[in-house]
């Protein structure tokens, strides 16, 4: 397989506590892949450790063929780009300059270690804008935008960077059943192509969207596979599922 991230073995505690029990996970390049489990079995400590606002206690994570194991944010965002569970947006700024600080970031190989031409940071925001659903309140500051335009903007804000990876923390946190599917098939339209992990609660859109989905569970991969083969898993459905294939 093609990996844009590979964990290894990573091990996490926090004083006595073991969160990641030597967690092994691969994502192909271009794969929708679905991170579940029951609260506290440790997939946003997964993310801060891959996203490096936290150092593994031992593994090693390897995103894009490069060995990232314990870099600092600052190196790590040149290869992904992440969503965290609240909006992390700029409340001040219009929803345009928003993207347009996202675009200014951006990860492309191109353009590491320098800034992008003005033209070019335009070009990606307005794009973004247009693929967001957004473009008719592109002068607005974001803080006056409606919770799930907020989650649409923050989705906005990471394909702007366009890294190769994206890591995105329960994305249709706080909707109703009527935002949460446009949050889904925002998800599908916008991220077509790209690689994408995921970690989400809402089993509809766990199994609308993803292409694989491994299950977390007391800090270990407890299976990985599609849909179909999770759906009708004994140990998943016991551990996570309450028994009863969704």
């Amino acid at each position: 397989m093609n990996a844009a991230l590979e964990l290894h073995g990573i091990a996490k505690r926090f004083g006595a506590t073991r969160v990641l029990r030597g967690v092994d996970l691969s994502v192909a390049r271009g794969e929708r892949h679905a991170l579940i489990g029951p609260n506290g079995a440790g997939k946003s400590t997964l993310f801060d450790l891959i996203s490096g606002r936290t150092r593994p206690d031992e593994g090693r994570i390897v995103v894009a063929g490069r060995d990232m194991t314990g870099k600092p944010p600052r190196r790590v965002s040149r290869v992904l780009a992440r969503s965290f569970q609240t909006t992390s947006v700029f409340g001040g700024l219009s929803v345009l300059d928003n993207l347009r600080c996202a675009a200014l970031g951006a990860a492309s190989s191109r353009f590491v270690d320098r800034w992008l031409p003005s033209r070019k940071i335009d070009e990606r925001a307005h794009a973004m804008l247009d693929a967001i659903g957004l473009a008719e309140r592109a002068d607005e500051p974001a803080a006056r935008l409606a919770y799930a335009e907020q989650r649409a903007l923050d989705l906005g804000i990471a394909l702007a960077t366009d890294a190769p990876l994206l890591l995105l923390d329960e994305p249709t946190a706080g909707m109703n059943r009527a935002e949460a599917a446009r949050a889904l098939a925002l998800l599908r339209a916008t991220t077509e192509g790209r690689t994408l992990l995921v970690i989400e609660h809402d089993m509809d859109a766990v199994f609308g969207l993803a292409d694989r989905i491994s299950v977390l569970v007391q800090g270990r991969v407890i299976a990985t596979g599609a849909p179909a083969a999770i759906r009708a898993n004994r140990d998943v459905q016991e551990a996570y599922l309450g028994g009863v294939a969704p």
